[in-house]
């Protein structure tokens, strides 16, 4: 009784045709989740200097920071926000500027009890502000009271002895805010600011703006990376194993 042929062995090549499909997926998954990462931080993102020392020690001088650009999200008390000096009232000047929002259209914002700032008669505890050789100027408790109009909002520096703020230069225009300061450092090493609970202690609502975001395209940055290089080195692994079992299968005589 004859037993029939025995199939023939699938060739190398074929069976490496899968693993090298899988790992040529997470090669294209890698560069998307990078892409992704890189564009949203190019185009959501924007680096700035601050030159000056209005927001220290919050924001030094000559400290790097990322700003987030406004995509129509509301501004509160507590957010530093960006914005060209000619969105000021009183805008005497051309340039980017970055402030903190004490109070919003519709608040009364004044100076000072108990030598403390009010916003609809709450005394707010700024634990942010300057204690350095400006803290005591009598510019940082010169007294003031202020109604904020509609479409405003009005800013304070941290190092409010030596910052030329809403105090000085009237109430911000909301159409000229660009973004949100979220971070210091760069887009790729960025430090979140502190959060700011100063206002909602004081039982004002509105939080400042969270910003979650940034972390997370650096992890679809890393992984992107992770995924990318896993693919290739196993893609080189395989053609290289695949390469081996040809030669090997080559050097069989046939028949055997």
């Amino acid at each position: 009784m004859s037993l029939p042929p025995a199939p023939p062995e699938s060739s190398p090549g074929r069976r490496a045709w899968p693993m090298v499909l899988v790992m040529v997926a997470l090669m294209v998954l890698g560069a998307g989740a990078g892409l992704y990462g890189v564009v949203r931080l190019t185009v959501g993102y924007q680096p700035y200097v601050v030159p000056d020392e209005p927001m220290s020690p919050t924001l030094p001088p000559d400290s790097r920071i990322v700003v987030r650009d406004r995509d129509g999200e509301d501004v509160h008390r507590g957010d530093v926000i960006a914005f060209d000096s000619r969105a000021f009232a009183g805008g005497d000047s051309v340039g980017d500027t970055v402030f903190r929002v004490v109070a919003l259209a519709g608040d009364t914002v004044a100076c000072c009890t108990d030598g403390k700032l009010t916003v609809n008669g709450k005394p707010i505890t700024e634990t942010y502000l300057s204690t350095g050789e400006y803290a005591q100027d009598p510019m940082a408790t010169t007294p003031f009271s202020v109604q904020v109009p509609t479409g405003t909002v009005f800013v304070a520096g941290d190092n409010r002895g030596n910052a030329a703020d809403s105090r000085v230069r009237g109430v911000v225009q909301l159409s000229g805010v660009t973004g949100f300061v979220v971070a210091t450092g760069t887009v790729l090493t960025p430090s979140s600011l502190p959060a700011v609970t100063a206002f909602t202690d004081a039982g004002l609502p509105g939080a400042p703006l969270t910003d979650s975001t940034l972390p997370a395209l650096r992890w679809f940055l890393a992984g992107g990376a992770v995924l990318f290089l896993a693919g290739l080195i196993g893609l080189v692994v395989t053609l290289l194993r695949n390469a081996g079992r040809r030669r090997k299968a080559a050097a069989v005589p046939p028949g055997h």
